[in-house]
C-alpha cells in the first residue's frame, strides 16, 4: 500500500535554492495526492539582552519581515495545478534541524521537502540528520531539478534501487503512483535496480569468479519474479537491472546506473525513524543520501506516531 503524501512541508532557506524548490512542489502536487502545503523557513535571531532590552521589538520586526519576503516568493511562484492549499510560516528556532522536525510535528506531515546546492562533495549535516530523525518521507531537490524535468513534462525516468524487502516494495509502489499520475502528460520508464556482490570465499565453491556472478544473478531474477508478483504493475512501463559490485560500494554502482540512463529522481526505501535509524541495505542509503546530490531521491518510510519526537528534539 502506498503511504499516502497529504501534509507537505517545503523547508526554504530564503535563498535562490527556494524558487527551485517551489517550482518543484508545483510538480510534486500534480504528480501526488497533496491537499496542503506548508513553506516553513527557520530563523536564528539571537539579539544580545542588552540590544533586545534596548529594541524590545526588533525580534518580532525582523520575523515580520522576513514572513512578508517569503510570502512574496511563495505567492509568485506558487501556482500548482489543481486546487491545494497552501500557507508560509517563518520559525525561530536556535537550530535548523529542530525547527523543521517542531514544523513536521506541528503539522503532522507525511513529507517534508528540503533543497541543496548541486554538485557539492558532501550534503549538509542538517540535510543528514533530517534524514535520520524525520518521521516521514524526505524529498531531497538538488538546485536545477525542475528546470531538468521541465515541470513534469519531460520526466521519464524513476530508479529505484531494490533488495526485494517491503521498504523497496514500498519505494517501487510510489514510483508507480507517480508514473501513473504523470501519464497523460509523458510515459515514464521506472528503472529497478538490484545490486549484487559475490560473498567471499567463493572461489572454494569451484566456480570461476564468471561462473558464480551467473550463479548471484540467477538468484536474484528468481527473488525479484517473487517480489513483482505482490505489486501491482498494470499500466506502468518496468525494468530490472542487474548490477555487480566490484568495488565494495553500492552508491557508486546507483550512482552509475543514475547517470547512464538519466535518471529524473531516485526512490528508496527507509527501514524507521530511531534517532540512530539504518535505512534498507544499511548505511547504504545514507551514504546515497550524502553523496548523491546531482538526483533528486525520495526517501520513502512508514508514517507513525510522533511518540518520543520531543525528546529527540530536546536533545538537538
Amino acid at each position: 500500500m502506498v503511504q499516502p503524501i497529504k501534509k507537505v512541508i517545503v523547508g526554504l532557506s530564503h535563498t535562490e535554492l527556494d524558487k527551485d524548490l517551489i517550482d518543484y512542489t508545483n510538480f510534486l502536487a500534480a504528480t501526488s495526492e497533496v491537499e496542503h502545503i506548508y513553506f516553513v523557513h527557520v530563523v536564528n535571531i539571537q539579539l544580545p539582552a542588552k540590544v533586545l532590552a534596548e529594541f524590545p521589538d526588533l525580534e518580532k520586526e525582523a520575523i515580520a519581515e522576513r514572513q512578508q519576503e517569503v510570502e512574496a516568493m511563495v505567492k509568485e511562484r506558487c501556482h500548482p495545478e489543481r486546487s491545494v492549499d497552501y500557507s508560509v510560516e517563518v520559525i525561530q528556532s536556535s537550530n535548523k534541524l529542530k525547527g523543521l522536525l517542531m514544523a513536521i510535528g506541528k503539522y503532522d506531515a507525511d513529507l517534508i521537502v528540503i533543497g541543496r546546492v548541486k554538485n557539492k562533495e558532501k550534503t549538509s549535516v542538517v540535510t543528514q540528520r533530517l534524514a535520520r530523525r524525520a518521521p516521514c518521507q524526505i524529498l531531497i531537490v538538488p538546485e536545477g531539478s525542475y528546470e531538468k524535468i521541465k515541470g513534469g513534462e519531460h520526466i521519464k525516468t524513476i530508479l529505484v534501487p531494490i533488495d526485494f524487502s517491503a521498504y523497496s516494495a514500498m519505494a517501487l509502489e510510489r514510483a508507480i503512483y507517480i508514473a501513473r499520475r504523470n501519464k497523460r502528460k509523458h510515459e515514464i520508464e521506472i528503472v529497478c535496480q538490484h545490486v549484487f556482490a559475490l560473498p567471499s570465499g567463493y572461489h572454494l565453491s569451484g566456480k570461476t569468479e564468471e561462473e558464480f556472478s551467473e550463479i548471484m544473478c540467477k538468484n536474484a531474477q528468481e527473488s525479484y519474479e517473487e517480489f513483482i508478483e505482490d505489486i501491482d504493475t498494470e499500466g506502468v512501463n518496468i525494468r530490472i537491472v542487474y548490477s555487480k559490485d566490484d568495488n565494495d560500494d553500492l552508491t557508486s554502482d546507483i550512482r552509475d546506473l543514475a547517470m547512464e540512463i538519466d535518471a529524473d529522481v531516485i526512490v528508496i526505501g527507509s527501514k524507521g525513524r530511531t534517532a540512530t535509524a539504518a535505512l534498507f541495505l544499511g548505511s547504504f542509503a545514507e551514504r546515497l543520501i550524502t553523496n548523491t546530490t546531482n538526483f533528486s531521491l525520495l526517501v520513502v518510510r512508514k508514517k507513525k506516531d510522533y511518540d518520543g519526537i520531543l525528546d529527540r528534539i530536546k536533545k538537538l
